[in-house]
Formats: C-alpha cells, sequence, structure tokens
C-alpha cells in the first residue's frame, strides 16, 4: 500500500508510517471531530453527502477508500493504536478471538456423542450422564459475568491466554476422569473457562476495526463460534465409530486447546487503548517479541495499572449492571434467548432420535451416519454467514444514503426478518419429519433453513447492541451470550420429553410461535428502541 498523503498543516495528525488501510488518501485531517460524528442517542454521522448542506462543515474527517464513509472512531496518529495496526495483525487477533469462541462450545459440546459410551462405563443412563453437557452449556454463559469485567480491569489478551490456558488444563482432566463425579466438576471449570471467546469477542472487534467494518467482522467472528457445537459431535462420532471408545473426543478437544494456547502466544497482542488518554501519554508498548509477549501474560497491563489507564474492578462490575439495566439490553436478550434455545433442541432431539433402533420409532442411525448429518447446520451457518457478509452492509448504506448520512442502530434489526421466513418453516418441517417419520432429508433441510436463520439474527443482533451503546462492547456481548446459552442450557432438560408427550409436530410447531412472540420483541426494538435509549440515558460509569 502506498504512504498515505494528507493536507499538511497544524491540523495533520496522520503519520506515514501508520498502517491505516480504510484511510482515503487526500482527505484533510483535524484533530477531533467527535461531536460532528457522534450525534445525539446513538446515531451517528456515516458519511458524508455532498449534496447535504448540513455536513458542509463536517471538513477534514478521515474517511475511508471511498471517499465518503466516515471513519469511527477517528484514529490517532499512534502507529500502535490498534486502530492503525495492519490488516494481518488484525485479522490474527480476530482469528485468535474467533477460536478461543470455537474452543468454548466446541469444548461444551464434546459430551453429545459421548453419553451412551460414558453411561456404560459408569452403569448410569444416558439422560443422567447428559447432565454434565447442560452444566457446561450454562457455565458458558456464566462465564462471561465473570471474566467480562477482568476484559476492562486487566485487558483483553491476558484474559483470552490465561482461560484458554485454565480451559486446556481442566479438559485434560475431563479426558482422564475415573468416575461421573469427578467428569461433572472437570466440566463445570471446563466451560467456565474455556469460553471467555465468546464474551470477548466484540472488544476486540470495537478495538481494531471501525464502525462500518463492524457488521461483517462480527459475521466472521459469530460464524467460527456458532459451527462449534456441530463440529464436535461430527468429528466426535466418527471417532466413536472407528474406535469404540469416548476419552479420545476429549483429547481431541485437548489438542485443539493446545494449538490455541500456542496461536496466542505466536500472535496475540493488547489490543485495549484508552482513547481518553493523550497520544503522548500513552504507557510505552515495547514493539520486541519479549514486550508483545509481556502483554499477553499480563505484565505490561499490571506495571501500567497506576494512573487510571485501567478501570478499578469494582467499577468494572458495577458498569455490567449498569449496562444490563438499560431496558434495550434486557429485550434483546429475551428475543435473542426465545430464537436461539431451538438451535439446542433440534441439536438434542434429532441426535437421539436419529441413533433410536427403527424398532423403537428412531431412524437407526449409526454414529459415523449421525457424523454426516452434522454437516447440515455448518453448511447452514456458512450460507448465512456468506448472505449476511454483504447484506448487512446493504441495508446500511441504503439507509444512509436516503438520511443524508445519518445512521441508526435500529436498521440493523432488519435483517432478523429475513431470519423469521427461514427458521419457522424450519421447525416446523423438523417436527412434522420426526413424528411422522417421513425421511431424514426433512430433517436436514429443515435443519439447515433455521440454522441460517440463526445466523442472520445473530450477527444483526450483536451488531445492533453494539451500535446502541458501542462503549459497553464487553459488557453486551457478555449480556447477549448469557441470554443464548442461559436458554439453551434449559431445552436440554425438556425438549426431548415434550416431543414423546405431545408429540415433535406439536413441539416443534409451539417452538415456531415462541419465535415468532421474539420478533414481537424486536419489533417493538425496532419501534421504541431510540427512545428507550433516550429515557434511560447514556452509560455514566465511562471506562
Amino acid at each position: 500500500m502506498s504512504k498515505p498523503s494528507f493536507t499538511e498543516g497544524e491540523d495533520a495528525v496522520l503519520e506515514p508510517q501508520t498502517h491505516v488501510d480504510d484511510v482515503y488518501h487526500g482527505t484533510s485531517i483535524h484533530i477531533d471531530h467527535n461531536q460532528e460524528i457522534e450525534l445525539e442517542n446513538a446515531a451517528v454521522l456515516w458519511a458524508l453527502d455532498p449534496d447535504d448542506e448540513k455536513n458542509s462543515g463536517a471538513t477534514g474527517l478521515r474517511l475511508a477508500k471511498d471517499g465518503r464513509t466516515i471513519l469511527i472512531p477517528q484514529p490517532s496518529n499512534d502507529p500502535k493504536d490498534p486502530l492503525n495496526w495492519t490488516s494481518f495483525k488484525k485479522h490474527m487477533v480476530l482469528l485468535l478471538v474467533a477460536f478461543g469462541a470455537f474452543a468454548g462450545d466446541f469444548g461444551a459440546s464434546a459430551g453429545v456423542p459421548t453419553i451412551v459410551l460414558q453411561g456404560i462405563e459408569w452403569n448410569m443412563s444416558p439422560d443422567v450422564v447428559n447432565y454434565a453437557t447442560n452444566l457446561a452449556v450454562i457455565m458458558c454463559g456464566i462465564s462471561g459475568i465473570i471474566w467480562m469485567p477482568l476484559l476492562n480491569f486487566w485487558g483483553r489478551m491476558p484474559v483470552l491466554f490465561w482461560s484458554s490456558f485454565l480451559g486446556l488444563a481442566f479438559t485434560i482432566g475431563c479426558a482422564l476422569a475415573p468416575n461421573f463425579s469427578s467428569f461433572y466438576g472437570m466440566r463445570a471449570l471446563q466451560c467456565v473457562t474455556q469460553s471467555t471467546g465468546q464474551t470477548i469477542g466484540l472488544a476486540f472487534v470495537k478495538d481494531m476495526f471501525f464502525f462500518h467494518e463492524h457488521a461483517r467482522k462480527i459475521g466472521l467472528w459469530y460464524a467460527v463460534f456458532i459451527c462449534s457445537p456441530f463440529f464436535t459431535p461430527l468429528l466426535g462420532n466418527f471417532i466413536i465409530a472407528g474406535l469404540g471408545e469416548w476419552r479420545p473426543v476429549f483429547w481431541m478437544v485437548v489438542g485443539w486447546a493446545a494449538f490455541l494456547v500456542c496461536l496466542i502466544l505466536v500472535y496475540g497482542d493488547e489490543s485495549y487503548y484508552n482513547r481518553s488518554v493523550p497520544v503522548d501519554l500513552q504507557p510505552e508498548r515495547n514493539p520486541t517479541q519479549i514486550g508483545r509477549l509481556s502483554r499477553v501474560l499480563g505484565i505490561w497491563q499490571i506495571r501500567n495499572h497506576t494512573g487510571g489507564y485501567f478501570p478499578g474492578l469494582v467499577r468494572a462490575y458495577a458498569r455490567l449492571l449498569e449496562v444490563f439495566l438499560k431496558p434495550v439490553i434486557p429485550i434483546a436478550m429475551l428475543s435473542y434467548a426465545m430464537i436461539f434455545m431451538w438451535s439446542v433442541g433440534i441439536n438434542v432431539t434429532s441426535s437421539i432420535l436419529l441413533e433410536t433402533p427403527i424398532e423403537e420409532g428412531g431412524y437407526g442411525f449409526g454414529p459415523k451416519a449421525v457424523g454426516f448429518m452434522f454437516f447440515t447446520p455448518i453448511l447452514a451457518i456458512l450460507i448465512g454467514e456468506v448472505f449476511g457478509h454483504f447484506f448487512n452492509d446493504y441495508i446500511a448504506t441504503r439507509y444512509v444514503k436516503k438520511h443524508q448520512g445519518i445512521f441508526v442502530p435500529e436498521v440493523r434489526l432488519r435483517t432478523n426478518y429475513i431470519g423469521l421466513f427461514l427458521m419457522v418453516p424450519g421447525l416446523v418441517l423438523v417436527g412434522q419429519t420426526l413424528q411422522h417419520h417421513f425421511h431424514w432429508v426433512g430433517i436436514v433441510f429443515g435443519w439447515g433453513l433455521f440454522q441460517v436463520g440463526v445466523m442472520l439474527v445473530s450477527v444483526a443482533t450483536v451488531a445492533y447492541v453494539l451500535d446502541c451503546y458501542p462503549t459497553a462492547s464487553g459488557e453486551v456481548s457478555a449480556l447477549i451470550n448469557l441470554g443464548r446459552v442461559g436458554s439453551g442450557f434449559s431445552v436440554g432438560y425438556f425438549q426431548f420429553e415434550w416431543g414423546i408427550k405431545q408429540g415433535f409436530d406439536v413441539s416443534f410447531g409451539l417452538q415456531g410461535v415462541v419465535v415468532v412472540g421474539a420478533f414481537i420483541l424486536i419489533a417493538i426494538l425496532q419501534k421504541y428502541g431510540a427512545r428507550l435509549r433516550a429515557w434511560a440515558g447514556p452509560i455514566k460509569l465511562q471506562i
């Protein structure tokens, strides 16, 4: 890339060596345009409209390559500012966080293909053994509440590294567990430590990427980790079919966890950058490998805790509570929970019935055949990511062009309605197929439709809450994840029995009704979200 060329003068602050890939060459620069860009109630000036006299004074803003889209936030002149990192470094760190998020559900769902063999070994019913998986799921949600404040107090990368390292140790404990009691305890510790990437990813996206890039980067992060609960049953069933043992499944998870820890040590770096501190007062970030490792391990953060560069721990936890009390957050949590929970439901119900013998009303699939079925949700998520990758940007830029460059968060929610028209038919099709024992292709298509919709809704919802409270990226990510896994945790206790008792056509049909109910909440956010934010006011506990 050629070096940026800017109008010279006292207002020019971006040095030529800075790696801002999106900067539009030839744009004059002014130091502070926050008041021009960040408008009232989470609205932002996304792009300049040359035909709008209101924007005639917004000169000197740093723009993207198209010469119109405003870089939000305006990057500093510090080459160590994460917004100024090279594209390779940004995306490697994003990949680390995505792989960390993948590790959470990858480890949590390791119990899905192993319950039958574990039940035989420990003389327990598979349903009881599955309680360990249910516990693992809820611990993935609790994990965010524990670790997220530490994200602000200690820094981003140390939290990712040390939680991943502990997750590796506890996964080894799961693989070596001699009985169910020790396995149950290790599963709880494994998932409370190994799933931090699901919570902290949004903070990394906010630290490293500009506003107009958020939806795409969230999509990449989410696509990786939403695939994870399906990868372990897929690979695990193949392992069990070939080896006839359950412990190698957990050794596979150990391998992934060790790989992640090594990647973090090689490519990790601290993305937290306190923008309230002037560039000349920012703590020195040693560019050497030793300096980078000190930021990965948390040594640099501890040394720079004086002077208020990082917030206090009590303040960090209090801020999480404050964000939760903003009305749009619990509404978004509830609506997302009402949708995502059935993704877990299909996973549990279909897996059991597919392996149940034909004479007992199932499909009689062996472990290998069940493993192949899990290609369905993985492919569906990838389709949803490819579509959403472009569609989310399309609806945003279309809105901005029609509204003089102004963008409001509620625009993000429009993508959700496409998901509605995919998820409800998908649930109905799965229910009818299971109840009437139609060909398994019905499960494939229904499951696929539903997961495409889930992917679209996930990115749109997470992008919406981030746009509502962009300074609280970690907090909103932790809370949304808590809603996601909290609902998924509950489904495991009633989903299968509900279908047996009332019929899978009824149970899945009612699940479709719940999804429609979730969209009533989404419609409320779309119509009244701005008013709710104005009523609740901005976040007072700033960091």
